[in-house]
């Protein structure tokens, strides 16, 4: 009887082993059969090239995107939106500048760069990165300020601010967390980041109707809808964001695409589609990875410091406005303004970008009732230069400075390390060929006779 049921056993496993593969080869023939069509397509010039090119950026990954980026960085900076420098001379040259009022808000604007994005950012890590990391040591401060000053960097010239994930997780994998989890800390303050920016923004754009400032014209109506559509992109990056982490029938779309691309190019896969299909369906590892990293107590602490955050950001604007034109009236006003402009605008690329938040800000500021006839942003001198001024205050505490203290920071960093990695290496050597030493010696002391 039971020699009876293992072979029926052997029988029954047979038939699903040969049924998968069976599944799986119907499968990569109907993308991988060569037919006629099919091989003028792959032997043709642009496939090959794509398949080059795959190949290349799998090999050298991150060398070319560091080479992309410090080069988007320099564009940036230097040529396709440069810093106006003559704008300090201007705006120094005015007696409100002279003010301690002014000087009090120009010391909170050059320490907010270590308020906000070192301090606070640094806190929002609490309870999710353990301080001690896989080798037993403890994360120093020069590592942490690390991290923050390359994932500013990388957020300054991204859209949507959201370029710095992979380095994150990277970091993060170094500290010994694993990758899985890593990924869902990063994909859970993600969330949290978006959540707080419309626990801010939301409110004054519902302020602002239900206080009956929003009185759009003909003219002006439709930058009403382009920002209100700016609102909704950072409303659906969330909801995206979180279907990535919470979704595993988004992860196997991707793995499945992926697998497609490298059938298609002839490059190969490491996992077969009943792999896959475990990994992302039958798995639910990475899930519960979220779950238990997103909800719980240490989310609602990251929310409420990203909250104070994006208040901290708009609230320096409106200290600026306030402290160059002597208005404080006007106060929660600008704080409104600023708040859903930048919102709208975070599409935008920065740090380059203050030309498209005054226009934006120009906008907002015609579509209230509160606004003048020539559409700026309230000031008690009227100069239709003040805007533009208070910006680029704004941008200069919020992201130049900032910018340029990281590139400095890591210059110096990366420059310190080579050279002491060149002199180890030079002791190395000498260790090891001690011969050679001797020699030298000997040289060194002949030359010095003669």
């Amino acid at each position: 009887m039971l020699v009876q049921l293992a072979k029926l056993l052997k029988i029954i496993l047979r038939f699903q082993l040969e049924s998968s593969c069976q599944c799986e080869y119907n499968y990569l023939e109907k993308w991988c059969k060569p037919s006629n069509r099919r091989e003028e397509v792959v032997s043709s010039l642009l496939v090959i090239a794509l398949k080059k090119l795959y190949q290349l950026n799998k090999k050298y990954f991150v060398k070319i995107w560091a080479c992309l980026f410090i080069l988007a960085v320099f564009l940036n900076l230097f040529y396709l939106q440069p810093i106006k420098w003559e704008q300090f001379q201007t705006i120094f040259s005015k007696d409100k500048t002279n003010s301690s009022t002014f000087i009090a808000v120009l010391v909170f604007g050059i320490f907010f760069f270590v308020i906000n994005d070192i301090f606070l950012a640094k806190f929002s890590y609490s309870g999710r990165v353990p301080k001690i990391g896989k080798d037993g040591k403890e994360i120093s401060a020069l590592e942490w300020l690390k991290l923050h000053s390359i994932s500013f960097l990388i957020r300054s010239v991204t859209p949507f601010s959201i370029g710095s994930e992979p380095y994150i997780i990277w970091w993060l994998k170094k500290r010994g967390i694993p990758l899985g989890r890593g990924a869902s800390i990063v994909s859970s303050l993600t969330v949290s980041w978006f959540l707080a920016q419309g626990i801010i923004t939301w409110p004054s754009f519902i302020y602002l109707h239900a206080q009956g400032n929003w009185t759009p014209n003909e003219a002006e109506h439709k930058y009403y809808w382009m920002m209100l559509l700016g609102l909704l992109v950072d409303f659906v990056s969330a909801v995206f964001v979180f279907s990535i982490s919470y979704s595993k029938r988004v992860h196997y779309f991707f793995a499945m695409t992926k697998y497609k691309l490298n059938s298609f190019l002839k490059l190969g896969n490491s996992q077969t589609i009943c792999d896959i299909k475990w990994k992302y369906i039958n798995n639910k590892k990475f899930k519960k990875n979220f779950k238990r990293v997103f909800f719980n107590v240490v989310t609602f602490r990251s929310i409420i410091v990203f909250t104070i955050q994006n208040i901290l950001n708009y609230s320096l604007f409106s200290l600026i406005s306030a402290a160059m034109s002597g208005n404080w009236d006007n106060f929660f006003n600008n704080f409104h303004i600023i708040n859903i402009s930048t919102t709208s605008n975070n599409f935008v690329p920065t740090p380059g970008s203050e030309g498209s938040i005054q226009f934006t800000i120009n906008k907002m500021t015609a579509l209230t009732s509160t606004a003048p006839a020539n559409g700026e942003l309230l000031q008690s001198n009227g100069s239709p230069d003040s805007l533009s001024e208070s910006i680029f205050l704004w941008r200069w505490s919020q992201k130049y400075q900032p910018l340029l203290l990281s590139s400095l920071f890591l210059s110096s960093y990366y420059i310190y390390f080579w050279i002491k990695s060149r002199i180890k290496q030079s002791r190395v050597k000498k260790d090891t060929y001690p011969e050679l030493t001797s020699l030298y010696t000997v040289n060194d002391s002949l030359a010095l006779r003669s």
